[in-house]
């Protein structure tokens, strides 16, 4: 909110006088052939942060006045929206951690193994789990002559969207 107001010392920024994804796509839009929907999520994106979709009114707490921001578009594709969420929200994560190491492992399965999984899920999950979990235990008891604390989420599938059974 600090940039809304004439009187701080951040609101002097010029990035309102860059160039933008929006000003780019409101610029060449009207140039491109695509199809109804990627039109519509791109002039969507176009109209973020534009009177186009709306202002709020924030009191502000500088100085006596209202300041007019315009709204955010909050679409999933767009940079700018998620970005501002995200932080929001890791912020909010990193305030509940314990001020102790952390470190991120993954377990894998072989590729080979993924018809064997697909066709026993129910009983090949959890014995992932459990082998990582005992695995991690035994690591901590031997090495680091401790407990350890484990929280582990399955994904399967891998970012090319092939199925990638492993635990993060």
């Amino acid at each position: 909110m600090d940039s809304l107001c004439p009187l701080t010392d951040s609101s002097r920024d010029t990035t309102h006088n860059h160039l933008t994804l929006g000003a780019m796509l409101r610029a060449f839009l009207p140039l491109l052939k695509l199809g109804k929907h990627k039109l519509r999520v791109l002039w969507h994106l176009a109209a973020c942060g534009t009177p186009q979709l709306g202002a709020n009114l924030f009191a502000c707490p500088h100085c006596p006045h209202r300041h007019w921001a315009p709204r955010s578009c909050g679409d999933r594709h767009c940079p700018r929206c998620p970005a501002t969420k995200s932080w929001q929200w890791l912020e909010k994560q990193t305030r509940s951690l314990l001020p102790i190491p952390y470190y991120h492992c993954v377990f894998t399965l072989p590729a080979e193994l993924n018809s064997l999984v697909l066709t026993n899920q129910r009983r090949l999950y959890p014995l992932l789990f459990e082998c990582a979990a005992q695995s991690l235990l035994q690591f901590g008891r031997n090495r680091l002559h401790g407990d350890l604390g484990i929280t582990a989420v399955l994904h399967t599938w891998g970012q090319k969207l092939d199925f990638h059974p492993h635990l993060h």
